[in-house]
């Protein structure tokens, strides 16, 4: 009876201590962040040497292309959905490929020169 009495004793401290946990996942909440549903374009290849090959999703209004220091390499204004850039005059590195559409949605990827 005292073995059977202590093990009840524990089944209730176990069952309080559990039921007193208190669930501190918050909800994410968007913070003026807009999430992309489909991209605005996409690139190949990646490694690039000459040529570069950008689709867009909608028309393509500019591609910047900025270097690992923030600096503007070079800025196009098109007003097409497919486009073919010879960016053999780049230096090997890692950019940034910024594309704005159309529709003002922008979207950036990095790109590798070799």
């Amino acid at each position: 009876m005292r073995h059977a009495c202590i093990i009840f004793l524990i089944l209730i401290v176990c069952n309080v201590s559990f039921a007193q946990e208190k669930n501190t996942k918050l909800p994410i909440e968007k913070q003026g962040i807009e999430t992309i549903e489909t991209p605005v374009f996409k690139f190949h290849p990646n490694p690039v040497d000459d040529e570069l090959f950008v689709v867009g999703t909608h028309k393509i209004k500019s591609i910047e292309i900025i270097d690992v220091l923030g600096k503007r390499v070079a800025l196009y204004q098109f007003d097409k959905s497919i486009i073919r850039m010879n960016v053999s005059d780049l230096k090997n590195g890692i950019y940034l490929l910024k594309v704005i559409d159309k529709n003002n949605k922008q979207e950036i990827k990095k790109m590798v020169v070799k």
